[in-house]
């Protein structure tokens, strides 16, 4: 793809976007203001602002396209970046504000990207929902992060069309979406030589989702859940996934729901783009979450 970097060395590959991402620092402004993180924690973004409409509101578009075709080496500033991408119809200088910020964060940390290594291939994912995120339509915003060994090959961070009465729910809805990725993902790797032979791991921070998969009775608090949100539980049933319970601390997947204060949002970025460990996490799965 246009714009990526690929590095060879002894540990394997990195992939990242430095040139792209100067070049489009340059494109829209002279100087950059050192940020740690892609956006404020404490910001809420909304269409109903009385911030004034930009006059010119192609720039706003052209910028967040930009940072759009970022994401394809950054997962970092895909949460940021796509609540942006939001308010292209009548974005206000306070979401210019929130749009050039994923810029100056990029403009600071130009040189990261993605690492692959050769390992152990087995598809792993973290999964996660930020319940009623959306303040505009209350919609709940989910993320999942999966991996082929250590390596990060499919990621989303993206509200979902329906609304969901629990964070339970949020989290099962979730659960499902990112089951649909994963079903593909094991039917190519089967086709490349690569069979899943075990059930791929879905780590997941709330125990009610978890207990929603394993319970195939229909209760009062789940019986209004479409139908098609279940395919997760169908899946388990088939032994073809299994969630475990992770604590939120290790849920990189929360990086991919909400804009995370620093301290969070580093130790996340650092688990979810340049893993060290295996994904075969040893959790006391009797903490809540």
């Amino acid at each position: 793809m246009i714009g990526l970097h690929l590095t060879f060395n002894k540990s394997g590959l990195s992939i990242t976007q430095e040139q792209y991402i100067k070049d489009v620092v340059q494109r829209y402004q002279t100087t950059a203001k050192p940020v740690s993180t892609p956006a404020v924690s404490t910001l809420k973004l909304t269409q109903a602002t009385n911030d004034c409409e930009l006059a010119d509101p192609k720039l706003y578009r052209s910028l967040v396209g930009s940072l759009m075709y970022a994401v394809t080496s950054r997962p970092d500033i895909a949460t940021a970046t796509s609540i942006c991408a939001r308010y292209l119809s009548k974005p206000t200088t306070a979401h210019m504000t929130a749009a050039r910020r994923v810029l100056d964060y990029l403009a600071t940390t130009p040189t990261l990207g993605l690492q692959y290594t050769i390992g152990n291939p087995e598809l792993t994912c973290y999964v996660d929902a930020s319940w009623a995120d959306d303040k505009d339509t209350r919609r709940t915003r989910y993320g999942f992060a999966i991996y082929l060994g250590n390596n990060l090959i499919a990621w989303r961070s993206k509200l979902h069309p329906s609304i969901a009465l629990s964070t339970a729910e949020a989290e099962y809805i979730a659960a499902s979406q990112a089951t649909k990725t994963i079903k593909y993902l094991r039917y190519l790797l089967k086709e490349l030589g690569i069979p899943q032979n075990k059930p791929t791991i879905l780590y997941e921070d709330n125990e009610a989702c978890i207990a929603m998969t394993k319970n195939k009775m229909v209760t009062g608090r789940s019986k209004h859940i479409e139908l098609k949100q279940h395919y997760v539980r169908e899946q388990v049933g088939l032994n073809n996934i299994e969630l475990q319970y992770i604590p939120t601390k290790q849920q990189r997947a929360d990086l991919l729901t909400k804009n995370l204060p620093r301290p969070a949002f580093e130790s996340l970025r650092q688990q979810l783009m340049q893993p060290t460990t295996n994904h075969r996490h040893d959790v006391n799965k009797n903490t809540g979450s």
